[in-house]
């Protein structure tokens, strides 16, 4: 469901729900969206990701790998069946079966691999939310439904809090580190892991608009990060902690600037970067370099060098609290131990005032 960060949220979800049931976890292709045309493509595994560090969790094997040395034997055509929980309608508005290549992104996925499918399977009231894997074995045991193909991810979204920890089995391809640190290198020659401050803005109008309904004492996409999933951390959440205004995100980076002492400013953004209001702000006082990764020749791609950047390098990063492109670098940060703010929500105003007065009276002395 929708770009990564959507799609990486319900994948924790399908690792658990595969080791439950002691199945082999075919490995997806990532889905992909161009820009300005229709359609989407699929993008493998591990062209983003290493497959090494989910063995240790999981059996797993590439949806590549599945389809050209194992699928004959094991799900052969003419033996295809797909689940879902109940009928989906088809463009003629009807409902009478899973319609599992029905629509963008499902028809595209599984024509990349010429899979058609034979038989409907409605698996209500089963769901893939399960502790133990009792009911689902015994109602689809592996000795008759080999493989078990879904029309939808079998993983919760947001993900559930109990999943959360396998984010630690997402490892960087060399692929994309190498892209990153030539970046670095080139546009960061004193680049060090302690002197990058890095910051995630999710302005798109997408997300602005999807910000419009947020509910103050509710969670909200990935909210639960930073407000707790059952709300336990009494933060209610705002517009300003789901779209920061231009004021809100300078004085945040400011504060932050003056606190960390960074040589540069990384800004990964979805629209717009505010390169010029930064450069304007901060770059002559602080003498601060301000950077961004241009992709213009593939955003998709250009997106994982931002979240290598955001999760992986930077000392410090301010990152969105809903935004489940954010939860995806905070929960990296985590397991390298990082600190990481949200915008609207880890800085006292007051605190920040006076943290900027006070580096403002220093310099006119």
């Amino acid at each position: 469901m929708g770009r990564f960060g959507n799609q990486a949220e319900q994948f924790l979800g399908a690792l658990a729900f595969t080791r439950i049931l002691n199945r082999t976890l075919v490995l997806p292709h990532w889905i992909e969206y161009p820009q300005r045309a229709a359609g989407s493509f699929q993008v493998p595994f591990d062209r983003y990701f290493e497959v090494e560090p989910l063995e240790s969790y999981l059996k797993v094997i590439l949806m590549d790998d599945f389809m050209k040395y194992l699928a004959n034997d094991v799900w052969p055509k003419g033996q295809r069946i797909v689940f879902c929980y109940t009928s989906r309608k088809n463009e003629d508005n009807q409902s009478e079966g899973c319609n599992a290549k029905e629509g963008n992104p499902f028809g595209p996925f599984w024509d990349k691999f010429s899979i058609d499918f034979d038989q409907d399977v409605f698996y209500h009231p089963l769901y893939f939310d399960i502790s133990s894997a009792g009911d689902w074995n015994n109602r689809y045991p592996p000795s008759k439904y080999p493989v078990l193909a879904f029309t939808g991810p079998p993983g919760a979204f947001p993900a559930e809090q109990r999943h959360v920890h396998l984010a630690k089995y997402f490892i960087y391809s060399n692929y994309i580190k190498k892209k990153a640190e030539n970046f670095l290198k080139k546009h960061a020659p004193k680049y060090n892991q302690t002197n990058l401050l890095a910051i995630h803005l999710r302005n798109g109008i997408d997300f602005k608009r999807a910000c419009e309904y947020v509910i103050p004492k509710s969670n909200f996409f990935a909210s639960a990060q930073c407000l707790g999933y059952s709300l336990e951390k009494g933060i209610v959440l705002s517009s300003e902690i789901c779209y920061p205004s231009r004021n809100t995100i300078i004085k945040q980076v400011e504060h932050a600037v003056i606190t960390h002492k960074p040589d540069y400013l990384f800004v990964a953004a979805d629209e717009d970067h505010m390169i010029q209001q930064f450069q304007k702000t901060l770059e002559k006082k602080y003498n601060l370099k301000v950077l961004r990764y241009d992709g213009n020749e593939n955003v998709n791609e250009a997106a994982h060098i931002d979240l290598y950047i955001l999760g992986v390098v930077a000392n410090h990063a301010i990152v969105n609290c809903p935004s489940t492109f954010s939860a995806f670098a905070k929960r990296m940060r985590d397991v390298n131990e990082k600190q990481t703010d949200f915008w609207g929500l880890d800085v006292n105003e007051n605190d920040q005032k006076e943290k900027i007065e006070n580096y403002e009276n220093k310099i006119e002395l």
